[in-house]
């Protein structure tokens, strides 16, 4: 995948996950059966399965993210399916109108492989897909829409969140904010913001909230941004173009969202 050189890039960013993925026009005639099938060609890379809730169908429209039920099948819903590989760190998701592919931090020293290896595989197991679905004549897959996510954790120092966000954050000034002095740290903050993906690709969301990290109730800030927009080819021919661009906006938004001082403590080398 070509990219831009001059990417902004860490030694040590708070990346906990990114994960790759495409709709499709749901496959009625996919059955939970094929979820089986489908496991037997990618078992070798991924040997254990999980069952999960399915996702919703969500299209992006023109104020941002709407769902949509654009389907009734005429049996229960069927699950979404993880098949994960030896190590944790990689998955992939299938349902019958959905495949996604992830890297994920599982240990405090798992290093992010970049994002060329992550969508790699997201690329190779999507050919395995498409290649299945036409095989057992459940497709084609047609593509309808994109998405990317990078979901960060953000773990407290010194001050407690969400006070000291403002030391990551530069949109959130809590000390600029107390003209009166009269109101306490704040105990919650949620975020949520919007912006346009280049050339009418699509929307990057941004959301924002904090929480205590389960193993030690550390104060944990998590970052999430995700950009989803819709394919123009339902062959998913325009599919590398469209993850370039909405790596660029991740990255560079990401980059533009936080503070100087948080990107020298993540080691930022460009």
């Amino acid at each position: 995948m070509a990219q831009e050189p001059n990417l902004p890039s860490y030694r040590q960013p708070p990346l906990n996950e990114v994960v790759c993925g495409v709709q499709y026009e749901p496959l009625t005639s996919f059955t939970s059966v094929h979820f089986g099938k489908f496991w037997s060609r990618v078992r070798d890379m991924y040997p254990k399965a999980e069952d999960r809730e399915p996702l919703v169908e969500v299209f992006e429209g023109g104020r941002g993210m709407e769902a949509q039920n654009t389907v009734v099948f005429q049996m229960p819903p069927l699950r979404r399916v993880f098949y994960v590989d030896d190590s944790g760190n990689y998955l992939l998701q299938l349902q019958p109108s959905r495949f996604l592919s992830n890297w994920r931090k599982l240990k405090d020293d798992d290093a992010y492989p970049r994002f060329d290896v992550a969508y790699e595989r997201f690329v190779r197991g999507w050919q395995e897909f498409v290649g299945f679905a036409k095989d057992e004549q459940v497709g084609p897959a047609q593509v309808n829409q994109y998405e990317l996510t990078y979901i960060n954790h953000i773990f407290e120092t010194n001050a407690p969140f969400p006070e000291a966000i403002q030391d990551y954050l530069g949109l959130f000034s809590w000390k600029n904010a107390l003209t009166l002095n009269f109101l306490p740290a704040p105990r919650f903050a949620n975020v949520r913001l919007q912006f346009a993906l280049p050339n009418g690709r699509g929307t990057l969301h941004v959301t924002l909230n904090h929480g205590k990290r389960l193993a030690d109730q550390k104060g944990v800030m998590v970052l999430d941004l995700t950009a989803r927009g819709p394919s123009r080819r339902t062959d998913g021919a325009d599919m590398e173009e469209w993850f370039n661009a909405a790596h660029e906006t991740i990255v560079k938004g990401f980059t533009d969202l936080t503070t100087a001082e948080a990107q020298t403590k993540w080691e930022r080398e460009r």
